[in-house]
């Protein structure tokens, strides 16, 4: 037999859904309740206890909450009154027995809010009263911002916390979740860069520069840069008028500093997770590119991301023989797996290896003379 206690946390996981259905208008009372009903024991006293806490809980005391169809049954010889339905007659019972009449106020004051300045929003609140509830307090600021994206076409030439709207300056920063859900109902189309995650990205935000240092490899390349080594935007790093023939995006700085020199070949400093930058430098399309990582779970992770871009992109050092020739170096890694699709056999079963023993090998950690009689062999191969 289900305790009001029981029933209590079955509706409370149905509250949202019952909340929906008040926000589309549709009648779903009475609502019946399904649970079990079976009385245990096999005397007037055990029934006592099942029964008795459900009737005296009832709408049918408390004058509000669920209601009880009884019917009689003849048990062990004795006619006895059990449940034989249980049920709300309206809404304003449920929210009674669940103590939610605030929040749903909260929800309904949310959605008038959000759908009179937005009508196209309607559908997304109906489906969504957690979010109306999450953020009710939020709303109005949250408005603001929208109110300003959808009259302000992009590209925008402030920074995010220079742009003119009365929320305080971290707000857009930490609500870009909530706002990318609704900025991508509100705006039109064309406003949005569709492909793009970064929030600043997405919507045409002016953006801090992000520099990608080159380092000249061979010399005959110094002429058409000018410098040896240099940092550039990304955009200027773009409209540079040259194809070397090898490229090799290097994670470690120390690593970039001392790569061996290569005829006809530059090095970028990836600086972990930056690399995947690399995308907005056309040029980078018709070269032969190499990636070296350190061999661990996000070294290979780099990889695959960068092969989203550059389908033919190459890993340097990051290989079993490569592992095994410096274990001993190795370290403890954590992390949890991901599927790798872009991964070739031989660096999807490395990956496994690294990912299920916890292993790294941060790439300074190998020898130079090793970097310089491997690079031979590629250079050699992939000439």
């Amino acid at each position: 037999m289900i305790t009001p206690e029981q029933l209590k946390d079955k509706v409370c996981k149905s509250f949202f859904k019952l909340v929906t259905a008040q926000l589309k208008g549709e009648d779903l009372f009475p609502w019946v309740v399904p649970s079990n009903k079976a009385i245990t024991g096999s005397n007037y006293s055990d029934w006592k206890n099942d029964l008795l806490p459900l009737y005296q809980q009832s709408k049918a005391v408390k004058q509000k909450g669920y209601s009880v169809d009884w019917k009689e049954k003849k048990i062990n010889g004795s006619k006895q009154n059990i449940p034989s339905r249980i049920y709300f007659e309206s809404f304003a019972d449920v929210l009674y027995f669940t103590h939610k009449e605030r929040d749903f106020q909260s929800i309904t004051s949310s959605y008038q809010l959000l759908t009179d300045h937005f009508p196209k929003l309607t559908g997304w609140a109906n489906d969504n009263p957690q979010l109306l509830l999450e953020y009710h307090g939020k709303w109005g600021d949250l408005l603001k911002v929208c109110i300003y994206f959808a009259s302000h076409t992009p590209p925008h030439t402030l920074y995010l916390r220079e742009l003119p709207i009365e929320v305080h300056s971290k707000f857009i920063e930490q609500h870009t979740i909530i706002l990318k859900k609704l900025l991508d109902m509100i705006l039109p189309p064309l406003d949005i860069n569709g492909g793009e995650t970064n929030f600043e990205t997405r919507y045409g935000i002016r953006q801090v520069q992000v520099y990608t240092q080159i380092r000249i490899l061979d010399e005959k390349l110094k002429s058409t840069l000018g410098y040896d080594e240099c940092r550039l935007t990304l955009e200027d790093a773009a409209w540079l008028d040259w194809v070397p023939e090898k490229v090799f995006i290097i994670e470690n700085q120390v690593c970039f500093l001392t790569f061996p020199k290569v005829e006809n070949a530059v090095a970028i400093f990836g600086e972990g997770f930056k690399s995947r930058t690399s995308r907005h430098i056309p040029w980078l399309a018709k070269t032969k590119l190499f990636c070296w990582f350190d061999l661990d779970s996000a070294g290979f992770e780099m990889v695959n991301m960068i092969r989203q871009h550059y389908p033919d992109a190459n890993s340097f050092l990051m290989d079993r023989s490569t592992f095994d020739a410096f274990e001993n170096y190795s370290v403890e890694n954590k992390a949890r797996p991901k599927q790798l699709p872009l991964l070739d056999s031989r660096e999807a079963l490395l990956y496994q290896y690294l990912s299920q023993n916890h292993l790294r090998l941060e790439q300074e950690r190998i020898q130079q003379s090793y970097v310089i009689a491997r690079l031979a062999e590629y250079t050699v191969k992939n000439s």
